[in-house]
């Protein structure tokens, strides 16, 4: 058994397209990229409490755990293949773009970074509000990231403007779990037009799941710029116009003025579990839930029927206790 870092593990992430490529995370900053396929008897310890890093010896010395890095190992046939030195600390959660062109990672020391993974580059990225990010996720396109921390707050960062774009407030403590809905399609609400919408959900050490809807020509842009003497004007939309130029390649930006950034509210806030939460998932019936203890419940979808769901709990939009959605999204009940 090889020992390969003395730090927990802290997410893992299979490559998309990678053929059993896979990237494990750790809390002294590091990544390790592995292939399943390059050792017929491969087998891993992440976590042992030796201090020395001997595990490590396949790479070279971290000169400046202040720089990214990437280093490749000195043997043809070792595992792991490669390592990232993304940050000081503890990188928290790491998510790759549905193409497998682009790897998210969020870490304690507040940022968002956003590589090229192919190519191994520095893309751009940027800083929280507050303390540490603790989880990240990619929408379908690939055109916005989630992210959640101990701000309490979900930031919506885009790809084309390398920025926060819009930011939700609904949670009560840390934000441990976000991710896009991608079997949710916005109904249309005049059926002329095609409006693109996204649903992604959160959850939290409160206890509860949220649920919001994103739609960018919706929001309401605040210009920074405005005339000498003038008053701020606004715009509504998501064009790269509205903002200021995007920044140079592998700039992580410091944290947006929190009043130069659109807000968005929950359209479904509900305590899900008397544990703290750590993480949901979406399906193309249900939407799962998983609290600190252990335990995971399944929210279904309206339209699911009742045989289908005997075995699961209610989250609706009727009745006492349960939520009322928007007329826009009328009909998204669930029932767990």
């Amino acid at each position: 058994m090889l020992v390969i870092s003395s730090s927990r593990c802290t997410s893992i992430a299979w490559v998309p397209g990678g053929d059993g490529t896979f990237v494990v995370a750790h809390a002294d900053g590091n990544m390790y990229v592995y292939e399943k396929a390059s050792s017929n008897n491969f087998k891993a310890f992440f976590h042992l409490g030796n201090k020395d890093g001997a595990g490590d010896s396949s790479f070279f010395v971290i000169k400046d755990q202040t720089q990214f890095s990437v280093a490749h190992a000195r043997y043809s046939k070792s595992n792991p293949i490669a390592r990232w030195h993304v940050c000081q600390g503890s990188i928290n959660s790491i998510a790759f773009s549905f193409d497998g062109a682009y790897l998210a990672t969020v870490g304690r020391d507040g940022y968002l970074r956003v590589f090229d993974y192919p190519k191994e580059q520095l893309v751009c990225g940027g800083k929280g509000y507050y303390g540490a990010v603790l989880c990240c996720a990619w929408s379908m396109d690939g055109k916005y990231i989630l992210t959640g921390g101990e701000d309490d707050l979900v930031q919506v960062w885009s790809m084309e403007d390398r920025k926060v774009v819009a930011w939700g407030e609904g949670h009560n403590s840390w934000v441990s779990g976000v991710a896009f809905d991608p079997y949710w399609s916005s109904p249309n609400s005049d059926g002329t037009t095609e409006t693109v919408m996204y649903r992604f959900g959160s959850v939290g050490q409160d206890t509860q799941l949220l649920l919001w809807d994103l739609e960018m020509d919706e929001i309401v842009v605040p210009l920074r710029r405005c005339p000498p003497g003038g008053s701020p004007t606004y715009s509504t939309g998501s064009q790269s116009s509205h903002w200021d130029n995007v920044s140079p390649l592998g700039t992580l930006q410091p944290a947006s003025s929190i009043r130069d950034v659109p807000k968005i509210s929950p359209v479904v806030a509900h305590r899900v579990h008397t544990e703290p939460l750590s993480g949901l998932i979406f399906t193309q019936e249900s939407v799962l839930t998983v609290c600190q203890e252990g335990h995971i419940k399944t929210w279904m979808r309206p339209g699911i029927t009742e045989s289908q769901s005997s075995n699961t709990e209610t989250l609706s939009s009727s009745a006492k206790d349960k939520l009322l959605l928007p007329s826009k999204t009328g009909g998204s009940s669930y029932k767990q």
